[in-house]
Order: C-alpha cells, then structure tokens, then sequence
C-alpha cells in the first residue's frame, strides 16, 4: 500500500473525485479586483447559510481576500476554462481580459457566471496546509442554465448526461441537420448490405459519430452515436483528404515518429485517387476500440482521453493500407460526401469479420453510390436555402 504521505499519490486518488471550479473575488485594500480559483468551494449550513471555500496557506490571494471581509464566489460555466486557467496563472492581470461588473454589495461579478454567492467572513479555521474560510450568504442567485466546468483527474470537463446521444452539443447543430438528409439513405444501405452504416463529420480537431442505422455486427447493444475521436493521423484521412487546409492541421497532428512529408502525404494521395478510405484489423485498432467502447459505457475523462491519444497514435500507414490484395481483412470502407465544394460528411460501413478484397466491391459500390445521392440532396437543399 502507498504511504498516504505521498503527495503525488495523494494528488492522483483524490483526483477521482470531481469538483466544481469557482473565482472567489473581492476588492482589494487599494480598491482594485482580487480573485483566485478554487475547487475546494462547498456549502455547509441551511441555518444559517454558510458556504466555505479552503485556499492554500502560500497563497498570496487568499489573506487578501480573507483581510477583506467579505468574498464572492463566481460559478464558472463550461465555456470558461480560458477564464480559470487566467486566474490560476497567478500575477496581478487576472482582470485585465475578463469581463466584469460589480454585485449587489459591491464585489467583482464575473460576466456569464453560472451562478453567484456574496458572502461576508463569518469564521476562518486552520487545517493542515490549507485554512478553511466559512462566509454566511448575504446575496446570491442561479444566472445561467450553461453547464457547469469541472475538474477532474488532473484536467477541465464540463458535465453531460449519461445519454450519449450528439443532439445535444452545441457544436453540432448545422452537421445535425446535414445528417437529417442523409439517414433515409442510410437506412436503405444498410437494409440492403446487412451491416452498419454510420455518418460522422469532423468538429475542430475531433470526428464525431453523428447517426448510425442498421444492426452492428459485433452483436453491440449500445449506441455509438456522440461518440467523439481525436482527428489525428491516421484516422479520419477521408474527412481531410479534398482539403489542403484541413490536410496540413491533420499532418500536423501526427504523433512523434510518424513522417508527414512522406507516409502521411501518401495516403492522402491514395484516399483521393481512391475516392474512399478503408481500414484494416490490427491489434492497435482492436485496443482502441476497445478503450473507446469502455469509456462509452463508463464515461469520458481526461485519463480516457490521454489513452484514446496514445493509442491512435500506434496505429501505422497501414491503418489504410496501400496493398489492398495483401490486406488481412477490412475493417470499415468509407466514402466522403461532398456539400458545397467541400467534404460535409462521411458514410462509413462497418464490414462484417473476415471481409477480404474479393469482397469489398460488394460493399463499396453501393456506399459509393448512397454518397452521391446524399451530396445530391444536400446540395439541393442548401440551394434552396440559399435562393429563399
């Protein structure tokens, strides 16, 4: 057993436990905003009401606010990582590129915070390496719906619910509504080739899992859809490969040892010769999925995210193989659908075990053409839109 004395240790164990982020702020004795991050806020009384918050005993901050009277704590939202890492850098520019307006008793309010706590310094308790400031509540209020940040293991998240469903997440609306177009045509796929057909497209630096339609092949009996990858080299070359830009970001991204101007750059040319992508089985792929399913089972965190890296970053070239005679078994073949001059989205079929060269055309002719005719439908609609 590790000694609990072990401050790494002791960091790593409790860092399962997920905290919400807050600023605590107040004025300063030459008037201006003071503020610190703490993850270490919690309520503690109903009657009366009182909330503490415990900061370091080497902070400079802390005995600033504390020396005040009176403290305010800011709940920081999901959209606000950039605004608690400002205020964990320390220094005294915290404020300069944040928003600010003062509450109710006079206190720095930070613009779109959750929700706010004005407190006046009822009690203030030692504890080990840390002082535990209790506040009795004067004012407060619940601002925003936005979801709230969190730290956890080591990394910010923000919270989600156990659906894993994508309709939700902000940053997919317009693909959400792409995809709308295209499931008729994925369900005629798929009802025609008896496997999966799923459709992805690519958000920043991450593909994400859309829509899916047909019976999963590997007997899976949850959902897939909302399921985010890192778009790193190798995955996802059909999604980039029409685009210089977006071909230049993903090499980029390539994993140390991987050789951009060599390995990468030619299977971008093989998947636009091509027209489509296709993966093989490897031990590599068959762990990353693996890890993926788990976390879509057991939740995304920031260690799950680190392996989800990691293990992209073994698969090889070979991933998507220039030698498809000597190929043992696909994987998946996919096709890009093009709106609007550009790659919008792509269908992918996930192949039956087994599946070999002399049985891919099966596979790929028919995607081939459902792509068509989603780009066709697509295109069709935003003329529409664009002619209303």
């Amino acid at each position: 057993m590790t000694d609990p004395r072990d401050p790494q240790h002791f960091r790593t164990v409790l860092g399962h436990f997920p905290t919400g982020v807050a600023a605590v702020t107040s004025i300063g004795e030459d008037g201006g905003p003071i503020g610190m991050i703490v993850g270490s806020f919690t309520s503690v009384s109903l009657d009366p009401p009182l909330v503490a918050f415990l900061p370091a005993k080497r902070s400079r901050t802390g005995p600033r606010i504390v020396g005040s009277g009176r403290f305010l704590v800011n709940v920081l939202g999901a959209h606000q990582e950039l605004i608690s890492r400002a205020f964990a850098a320390g220094g005294d520019s915290k404020f300069d590129s944040v928003g600010w307006t003062r509450s109710p008793g006079g206190l720095p309010l930070l613009d779109d915070a959750v929700a706010w706590i004005e407190c006046d310094i009822e009690a203030v308790h030692e504890a080990g390496d840390h002082d535990i400031v209790v506040g009795e509540v004067c004012a407060l209020e619940a601002v925003s719906p936005a979801a709230p940040l969190i730290f956890f293991q080591g990394g910010y998240g923000r919270f989600a619910s156990l659906s894993l469903a994508a309709a939700g997440e902000p940053d997919l609306i317009d693909q959400l509504r792409l995809v709308d177009v295209a499931r008729p045509f994925m369900a005629e796929l798929a009802a025609s080739t008896e496997v999966e057909c799923l459709a992805s497209s690519a958000i920043g630096e991450e593909s994400v899992l859309l829509a899916t339609a047909g019976r999963p092949v590997d007997g899976r009996t949850y959902s897939r859809v909302g399921q985010r990858l890192p778009l790193d080299p190798p995955l996802g070359a059909a999604l980039v490969a029409w685009s210089p830009a977006a071909s230049s970001a993903w090499k980029a991204r390539a994993h140390a040892g991987t050789d951009c101007a060599g390995e990468l750059d030619q299977l971008l040319a093989r998947v636009r010769d091509r027209g489509w992508s296709v993966t093989t089985w490897s031990d590599d792929l068959r762990a990353l999925e693996a890890t993926v399913d788990d976390t879509l089972r057991h939740g995304v965190t920031p260690q799950a995210r680190r392996s989800v890296r990691e293990l992209v970053g073994r698969l090889t070239a070979e991933h998507e193989p220039a030698d498809l005679a000597r190929a043992q078994g696909f994987r998946s073949v996919t096709v890009p659908v093009m709106g609007g001059g550009e790659v919008v989205l792509q269908l992918t079929l996930r192949l039956p075990f087994g599946t070999g060269s002399a049985d891919l055309d099966r596979f790929l002719a028919p995607l081939r053409e459902t792509a068509q005719r989603v780009s066709t439908a697509l295109n069709s609609s935003l003329a529409s839109e664009g002619s209303r």
